[in-house]
């Protein structure tokens, strides 16, 4: 149980640590976004802020390697950007686009928000770091079991 408490109290250092680069990353990664696109004001949504807690999440694992963290945040920066640009393309096709009406608009940024924001980073942390966190669970597991704390 001290693991995972040492864990979660990780991510937040580490979230904490990463908000004064926001700004700095967003606006990388919208320019990056924005390559190739006529009018930047199609652009509904960037998903730079989403990537912040996989980030964190990537950086807090105990155990996994420097090779695993990079490669594991710089596939995220592609498929954030990947599915940011889908989500241009497909921005303008969606219903509510040719009859705008609050609750379709609204829909919409709510599972995009849902998918990119919490699902995503957490599917890609088990993806990276399966092995960790299996160890770090199976530690904690046995913490909890009596015959562990016999001695």
């Amino acid at each position: 149980m001290k693991r995972i408490l040492l864990f979660l109290g990780k991510v937040l250092l580490f979230s904490i640590l990463l908000l004064p680069a926001l700004p700095w990353f967003a606006g990388v990664y919208k320019s990056i976004l924005q390559t190739g696109i006529a009018d930047p004001s199609t652009i509904p949504f960037a998903g730079s802020r989403a990537t912040t807690f996989f980030f964190a999440l990537v950086l807090a694992t105990p155990g996994l390697s420097a090779r695993k963290r990079c490669c594991g945040i710089l596939g995220a920066i592609l498929l954030y950007l990947l599915i940011d640009r889908i989500m241009i393309h497909l921005w303008g096709v969606l219903p509510y686009a040719e009859k705008p009406g609050a609750a379709a608009k609204e829909f919409y940024t709510q599972v995009y928000y849902m998918v990119m924001h919490w699902l995503l980073p957490v599917l890609l942390w088990l993806l990276v770091a399966f092995q960790e966190i299996e160890e770090m669970l199976g530690m904690a597991k046995r913490e909890q079991s009596p015959c562990f704390n016999r001695g």
